[in-house]
């Protein structure tokens, strides 16, 4: 009963998925494959950047450095998009709630799909550059992937909020990118957690994650984060999540 039941929404999640990315790229030429190009052309602004250009940590060997900000990329890109369409996805599709009976939320499930979609395209050309600089461990693709998929669940307990939130106030989208950016520059993506840069680190609560992932797939990596600094954002991130469901479920379906 309970398998059947998980099969169905699973494949109108599927259905609703392949609707969302229709009304995304309706009248692009392009399509879907816009998305592919948009972080391929990404990787590639910072790969003649911080490779072919020099420019770099230290004077550090450039595929060292190389491997450590693709790394920081493949983490944070998805991660980015993730956040912004999250906020927006209940808004987007609010006749869609209103005229179904399938409530709000399985489509916040739809841009963590798309997040996981999004990881791996990306990776592709990420994990090709760190096999070639014999950077990458092969041994820890499989728990990078796995890192990568519960910082989605994670982000997935604020997203789930955000979402509702927007409902309510009509557009926090802008305000969210700007956050997205201080996030961004919060994380040691393009440089080393060190110095002051890297004391302000361990007040991002994606810190952890991403010191935990390049642990996993770069060799001989250390991380410099500790399980007890994320252990705080873990608990408000969940509590954030129950808050939300128990307490604005009832006022977004009100203002749809």
């Amino acid at each position: 009963m309970f398998l059947s039941k998980f099969l169905r929404k699973l494949r109108i999640l599927f259905v609703l998925v392949r609707r969302d990315y229709a009304l995304q790229y309706a009248g692009s030429a392009l399509g879907l494959t816009w998305m592919f190009l948009q972080n391929i052309s990404l990787i590639l602004i910072y790969t003649v950047v911080f490779y072919f250009l020099g420019v770099r940590s230290g004077g550090e060997d450039p595929k060292e450095y190389f491997s450590y900000v693709l790394t920081g990329l493949l983490f944070w890109i998805p991660l980015q998009e993730y956040l912004i369409r999250g906020t927006g996805i209940l808004t987007d599709n609010r006749h869609l709630i209103k005229r179904s009976s399938l409530g709000p939320e399985i489509f916040l499930w739809i841009p963590f799909s798309q997040y996981l979609l999004h990881w791996g395209i990306t990776a592709l050309p990420v994990l090709f550059c760190l096999v070639w600089f014999g950077s990458a461990d092969p041994l820890g693709l499989i728990p990078g992937f796995l890192v990568a998929c519960g910082t989605g669940l994670f982000l997935a307990c604020l997203v789930g909020y955000l979402g509702r939130i927007n409902i309510i106030l009509r557009d926090i989208s802008p305000l969210v990118r700007l956050v997205s950016q201080f996030l961004f520059w919060g994380l040691p993506v393009l440089y080393h957690p060190s110095g002051f840069l890297g004391r302000m680190n361990v007040w991002n609560p994606f810190f952890f994650p991403l010191e935990l992932f390049r642990s996993f797939v770069l060799n001989d990596y250390k991380s410099e984060a500790h399980a007890g600094q994320f252990l705080p954002f873990l608990v408000l991130f969940i509590m954030i999540l129950l808050l939300s469901r128990k307490k604005l479920n009832q006022v977004v379906l009100d203002h749809l």
